[in-house]
C-alpha cells in the first residue's frame, strides 16, 4: 500500500514558490488533492483495510491448521470484526473516489474496495470493481493481482472456464514479473476450486506450486496439504518429498508435527515399517510434541496392523480408544476397530458398537459421518437378517403343512405364495445390503445365488439374475455375466430388467420391452448408490419422452428423492404437482393430493399460524409408500415404486414413523 508523508503539503507549498504561473498552481492544486485525500479519508480507509487483513490472516492461520490436522472444519467464515473493518474500508475508500477522483490514491482505493468485497463474498460488486481497475489502469503494476481477483470472482460466480483462464494468466504474469505472492495466492485459489470439482490431482499440483512460491510456514502449509492429496491418489513418492520439505521449513510447532507425522504415515504405506517407527520415535523424543503423543500411539498401532501384527494392533487401538476419549486418536482407533471387526473378524455386533462410538464424536475427523451411515446399515442388516430367518421359518412351516395336508395348519395357495414372495424378498434385501451398503460382494453374490436356487418363481429371481450379470460384467468376468443375463432374457424376456440386460449384452431388446426402462432402472441403481445427482440427470432424460408410460413413475421418484433424501420440499412439490396436473388418472396421483394441498396451505399461512397448526396436529405427514423407498417390486405395486401414500398429510416435511413391516431397502 502506498504511504504518504505528512511533509507532502509543506513540500508542495515550497515548490509553488519555485515555479510560477498556471503550471505552479496546477501542481500545487494536485498536491493539495493528494494531501486532502490522504489525511481526510484515505488514511482511515487503509488503516481499516489493514486491520481487517490482520484479523483475516489470524483466522486463516487457525483454519489452515484445522485443514492439515485431519479435521473437517466448516467453510471458512469472516469474523464480524473483520467484516466491520472491511465495511469501513469500503466506505472510506469510496469517499476518496467520490471527492478526490484525480488523486494518486485512486488505484489503491479501487483495490481496497475490490479485495474487501472478495473477502466479504460479494461477487457481483467485487467483479465490477476489478473490471474497473483493468479498464482504468491497464498499465498498472498490480495487473496480475487484479487478474487473480477478477478470475476468483468469476470462479465463485460459476464462470468456471473463464475464471480458470484468468487466474492462470495471473500466474503467468506474476511469474514473469517475479511476484511470488500472487503466484502462491493464485495457485491456492485454483487448488480450492479443483477440490470443489473433486479433481484431486489438479488440486494437489496447484498446492505443490503454491508451496514452491511461498516461504516459511505458508510454504510448509501448502506442501503439507499437497502431500495429503498426493497420498490420497497414491503418489506416495511425491507426498514423501513434500512432507519432508514441510517438516524442514515449518516454524509453527503444529505444522511441523503434522508434516513429520504424515511423513511417517506415508512411509508406513510404502511398507517402510522400521523407517516409519523410527520417525515416530523421533517425534516422541521431542517434548514439544507431548500433546500429540496419542496420535503417535495411533500411528504406531497402524504400523503394527499393516505389518501383520493384527492382534497387538487391536489391543493397542482398544487402549487408545479408552484412554483418550473423544480425541482424534481415539476416534481413529475406534474406526479402525470397527473396520477390523466387520471385514476381518466378521463380528457385526462389535463393529456396530465401535461405529456408534465414532459416530457420536464431533464431526471433525472425516469418518464420523461415514460411521453414522455404517451404524444405520448394520442395524438394518440385523433387522433384515431377523426378517430372513422369520420369513424362511414361516414359509417352510406352511410348505411342510401343505405337503402333509394338515388342514389345521395349511394355508390357502394364495397365502402360501405370499409367504414365498416375502421370504425371497427378505433374501434380496439382505443381498442388497451386502452389495451396495456394506461393500461385501462375496456375501452378496452368495445371497443372490441362494435366491436363484431356492426361489426361481419369485419376483426377486429376475433381479438376482440381473444384479449378478451386471456385477460380473463390471469386474471383467464377462463369461459369468453373460450366463446370468442370457438366462434372464430366456426365462423372463418381458421383465423390467430385460432391456438393461440386452443393452449389456449388446443385443436388441425384446420387442415388448419399453426402452425407457433402461433409464429408469439406471436411475434406481444410482439411488441405491446414493448418487442422487446422477439419478436426477437420468430421470431427466427419461422425462424428455413424455409418451413413455414410465413418466408418472419418474415424476414420483424425482419428488421422492427431493423429499426424503435431499430434504428439499419445495422441489418435491414441483414434481408432485406436475404428476397431479399432467397425469391425474395415474395410480400415483392420489397419493400426493393431500400433501400438495398441505404444502400450499403452509405457504399461505404465516409462520405463527403454521406453528400453531403443527403443534395442534396429531398426524405425522407421510408421503411414503408402504416400503418408505422406491423398490423394484411389491405386491400390488408397479415395478420400482412405493405404493402411493394414503395417510393424510399437511406438509411435505416428512417425519419418521413406526412401520408395521420392516422397510424394504432400495435396490
Amino acid at each position: 500500500m502506498i504511504k504518504k508523508s505528512r511533509l507532502l503539503f509543506a513540500l508542495l507549498i515550497g515548490l509553488s514558490g519555485t515555479f510560477s504561473g498556471c503550471f505552479a498552481w496546477n501542481y500545487v492544486k494536485e498536491g493539495y488533492d493528494n494531501f486532502s485525500a490522504y489525511f481526510n479519508t484515505y488514511y482511515n480507509a487503509s488503516r481499516s483495510y489493514d486491520d481487517g487483513m490482520k484479523d483475516l490472516e489470524s483466522s486463516e492461520a487457525a483454519y489452515q491448521l484445522s485443514l492439515i490436522s485431519g479435521a473437517q472444519p466448516p467453510p471458512f467464515a469472516l469474523s464480524q470484526r473483520a467484516k466491520n473493518d472491511f465495511d469501513m474500508a469500503i466506505a472510506k475508500a469510496s469517499k476518496v473516489l467520490q471527492l478526490h477522483p484525480n488523486s494518486s490514491f485512486t488505484e489503491d482505493c479501487l483495490f481496497i474496495i475490490g479485495i474487501s468485497y472478495y473477502y466479504q463474498g460479494d461477487n457481483v460488486r467485487g467483479e465490477r470493481k476489478f473490471l474497473e481497475i483493468e479498464a482504468t489502469f491497464p498499465n498498472t503494476k498490480r495487473f496480475a493481482e487484479a487478474e487473480m481477483y477478477y478470475g476468483a470472482f468469476e470462479l465463485n460466480g460459476r464462470e468456471g472456464e473463464v475464471g480458470r483462464n484468468r487466474v492462470r494468466r495471473a500466474i503467468q504474469l506474476a511469474r514473469e514479473s517475479g511476484n511470488r505472492k500472487v503466484v502462491s495466492q493464485s495457485s491456492g485459489i485454483l487448488a480450492d476450486y479443483y477440490l470443489g470439482q473433486e479433481d484431486t490431482a489438479a488440486a494437489a499440483a496447484y498446492l505443490d506450486t503454491a508451496s514452491v512460491f511461498s516461504d516459511g510456514d505458508d510454504a510448509a502449509f501448502f506442501a503439507c496439504r499437497a502431500g495429503m492429496l498426493f497420498s490420497d491418489i497414491g503418489n506416495l513418492d511425491r507426498a514423501e518429498s513434500l512432507f519432508k520439505m514441510a517438516g524442514r521449513d515449518a516454524k509453527d510447532i503444529r505444522i511441523r508435527f503434522y508434516s513429520l507425522y504424515y511423513l511417517a504415515r506415508v512411509q508406513r504405506l510404502q511398507k517402510q515399517y522400521y523407517v516409519a517407527l523410527g520417525r515416530l520415535n523421533e517425534l516422541r523424543g521431542d517434548d514439544k510434541f507431548f500433546d500429540f503423543f496419542p496420535l503417535i500411539d495411533y500411528q504406531e498401532a497402524a504400523v503394527m496392523y499393516d505389518s501383520g501384527e493384527v492382534s497387538k494392533a487391536v489391543t493397542a487401538f482398544q487402549k487408545i480408544d479408552t484412554s483418550f476419549t473423544n480425541s482424534e486418536a481415539s476416534t481413529r482407533s475406534a474406526f479402525r476397530l470397527a473396520q477390523t471387526y466387520l471385514y476381518l473378524v466378521g463380528d457385526f455386533q462389535s463393529a456396530l458398537k465401535y461405529y456408534q462410538r465414532v459416530g457420536s464424536h464431533p464431526k471433525v475427523y472425516g469418518m464420523s459421518e461415514q460411521a453414522q451411515k455404517m451404524s444405520t446399515t448394520l442395524q438394518d442388516y440385523m433387522i433384515t437378517g431377523y426378517k430372513v430367518i422369520l420369513s424362511d421359518s414361516l414359509y417352510r412351516k406352511a410348505e411342510l403343512a401343505a405337503e402333509r395336508n394338515d388342514s389345521v395348519k395349511a394355508l390357502t395357495q394364495s397365502n402360501l405364495d405370499t409367504l414365498y414372495e416375502h421370504a425371497a424378498d427378505a433374501r434380496e434385501s439382505l443381498a442388497g445390503l451386502f452389495m451396495f451398503k456394506l461393500q461385501m460382494p462375496d456375501s452378496a453374490i452368495k445371497s443372490y445365488k441362494d435366491i436363484i436356487r431356492d426361489f426361481p418363481k419369485s419376483k426377486a429371481y429376475t433381479s438376482a439374475l440381473y444384479t449378478l450379470g451386471e456385477y460380473y460384467y463390471s469386474t471383467g468376468d464377462t463369461a459369468d455375466g453373460k450366463m446370468y443375463l442370457e438366462q434372464l432374457l430366456t426365462d423372463y424376456p418381458r421383465s423390467e430388467y430385460a432391456a438393461s440386460a440386452a443393452s449389456l449384452l449388446g443385443v436388441p431388446a425384446p420387442r415388448d420391452v419399453d426402452l425407457s426402462q433402461i433409464e429408469y432402472q439406471n436411475a434406481l441403481s444410482l439411488v441405491n448408490q446414493e448418487n442422487y445427482d446422477a439419478a436426477m440427470d437420468t430421470l431427466n432424460q427419461l422425462l424428455l419422452n413424455r409418451k413413455s408410460p414410465l413418466v408418472p413413475q419418474a415424476l414420483y421418484l424425482k419428488g421422492w428423492i427431493y423429499e426424503t433424501r435431499l430434504q428439499k420440499p419445495d422441489s418435491a412439490y414441483v414434481y408432485y404437482k406436475a404428476l397431479k396436473t399432467e397425469y391425474p388418472s395415474s395410480e400415483f396421483s392420489p397419493g400426493v393430493t393431500l400433501a400438495i394441498s398441505g404444502y400450499e396451505a403452509a405457504l399461505r399461512d404465516s409462520a405463527e399460524a403454521r406453528q400453531k397448526r403443527l403443534d395442534s396436529t396429531k398426524t405425522v405427514p407421510v408421503l411414503k409408500g408402504e416400503s418408505g423407498a422406491p423398490v423394484l417390486r411389491g405386491e400390488g405395486e408397479k415395478p420400482g415404486l412405493p405404493k402411493p401414500a394414503t395417510t393424510p398429510a399437511d406438509s411435505l416435511k416428512l417425519k419418521k414413523k413406526e412401520m408395521k413391516e420392516i422397510e424394504r431397502q432400495v435396490r
